[in-house]
């Protein structure tokens, strides 16, 4: 590495730092800990209890946020043509960013597979073993929430080509989002059909496909150029809103499917519509919140926001280890039981809301850390090449 590429990553670190947005701090901060409570509850039957509309937004929110992330990052670079966009320090900033930590990931997960399973792991192969573990990436030791990782690697090779579009032509590109993604709900109703015991992998491997997120990311990059919550330009929000929450609040209490005998047309409560709630929610936060606040508690929200893909990665392994060692005292129990790495199975809401504490405790602590202690080795690595 030159000199010249030193000066630029340091010069936009610093560009990062002084365009941070405390909201999408505040945001990210909340969402981690949504998609613990995710995981947490993943042997309770959450149908018709309200979590579709606060915590399972958490990743619509995050690829909204991506979206919104990269656009500012582009626009704040400058570069117009894809060259400019595709380029080398592009690539190497997300390798550190995210591929790295998952390759760190990959092999502690896998180490830890053969000690807890011994022979009998990987024992999840099967005839889509290279389309799983190869194109996808998955590691051999899936956690909750590995299928976002394929989705997010996807992201960094289209994102360039799609700033671009919404540089060039953003109403159309914004409406080509939900149409592509309309498409991609549409090829997997005709391929799978109504979703059975016997293809619901191949419906899980065919939405580890980014597609089926590109009106979230999409809608980042829209709002990138313009957050107003009462822009002229964002009215579309406003106007679907009062529709998408009807569809939402008839799909988690009633059960409301948009269905042609038995078979989803629209697959799952992460698509095009259920986007749309989370980006008016996106769009209220960045208006209410301040941007810029001077105080202890807004570096608290920053430290957590900057750790939050590694936060994922720690609960991905945090609840595998959980999953396989006590997943069976869990099922029988009913109610709103809390998966824990110490086998607690109890439906005492008292005892779960400690149990629910000691999992942000655990997943947060030590994302935060591995964080930071990448964050330091990178830092020590510059200083060292420009010494």
């Amino acid at each position: 590495m030159n000199e010249i590429d030193l000066t630029t990553e340091l010069s936009n670190n610093f560009k990062e730092e002084q365009n941070r947005f405390f909201q999408i701090d505040v945001l990210k901060a909340f969402m981690i800990l949504f998609v613990i409570i995710d995981h947490s509850l993943a042997f309770a039957n959450l149908q018709g209890k309200g979590f579709e509309l606060w915590q399972r937004i958490a990743i619509p929110m995050f690829l909204i946020i991506m979206g919104f992330n990269m656009g500012k990052s582009f626009a704040r670079d400058g570069k117009k043509s894809l060259k400019e966009l595709y380029s080398w320090s592009y690539f190497k900033k997300k390798f550190w960013r995210y591929i790295y930590p998952y390759i760190i990931l990959y092999l502690v997960g896998t180490i830890i597979g053969f000690i807890l399973l011994g022979v009998a792991f990987p024992g999840t192969f099967n005839e889509n073993w290279f389309l799983e573990y190869i194109l996808f990436q998955k590691s051999l030791l899936e956690g909750p929430g590995n299928w976002f990782i394929p989705v997010l690697f996807q992201s960094i090779l289209i994102m360039p080509l799609l700033y671009k579009a919404f540089t060039k032509w953003p109403k159309l590109s914004l409406i080509l989002c939900f149409i592509i993604e309309f498409f991609m709900h549409l090829v997997i109703f005709s391929i799978v059909g109504e979703l059975t015991i016997h293809n619901i992998l191949l419906e899980l491997n065919l939405r580890y496909n980014v597609l089926l997120f590109l009106s979230a990311i999409g809608m980042g990059i829209w709002f990138s150029k313009n957050h107003n919550l009462f822009s002229k330009k964002n009215i579309f929000v406003w106007i679907l809103f009062p529709i998408i929450l009807v569809y939402m609040i008839a799909w988690d209490f009633f059960g409301f499917r948009l269905a042609i005998d038995g078979a989803e047309i629209i697959r799952g409560d992460y698509n095009y519509l259920t986007y749309l709630y989370s980006a008016f929610i996106f769009l209220i936060a960045l208006k209410l919140i301040p941007q810029n606040p001077k105080t202890k508690i807004a570096k608290i929200f920053s430290t957590v926001s900057g750790a939050t893909f590694h936060i994922y990665l720690v609960q991905d392994i945090y609840f595998s280890i959980s999953y396989i060692l006590h997943s069976a005292e869990w099922i029988p129990l009913g109610g709103l039981p809390i998966a824990n790495i110490l086998g607690i199975a109890t439906n005492e809401s008292y005892i779960n809301f400690l149990l629910l504490i000691v999992n942000w405790f655990i997943c947060i602590s030590c994302g935060v850390l591995w964080w930071y202690i990448d964050k330091k080795i990178r830092s020590i690595r510059l200083e060292k090449k420009i010494n």
